[in-house]
């Protein structure tokens, strides 16, 4: 799966585009069909790991209201 920016959102702390983080579930031997891949989060690589809780508040107060 290629990872491709659904839509540009601004990151709430730094402001560069929010990247959308995948799941992929893989097939079973007993069915024929593809593998599943869900949607998991958005994540901002610099923001999570140098202020992970600011991070977190923020995205979490842009997604609930």
């Amino acid at each position: 799966m290629l990872k491709q920016l659904i839509y540009a959102d601004p990151c709430p702390l730094c402001s560069r585009p929010i990247e959308p983080e995948f799941r992929s579930v893989g097939r079973s031997a007993q069915q024929d069909h593809p593998a599943r891949t869900d949607f998991l989060r958005y994540h901002c690589d610099g923001c999570e790991t140098a202020r992970p809780q600011e991070f977190y508040d923020a995205m979490r107060a842009l997604y609930e209201s």
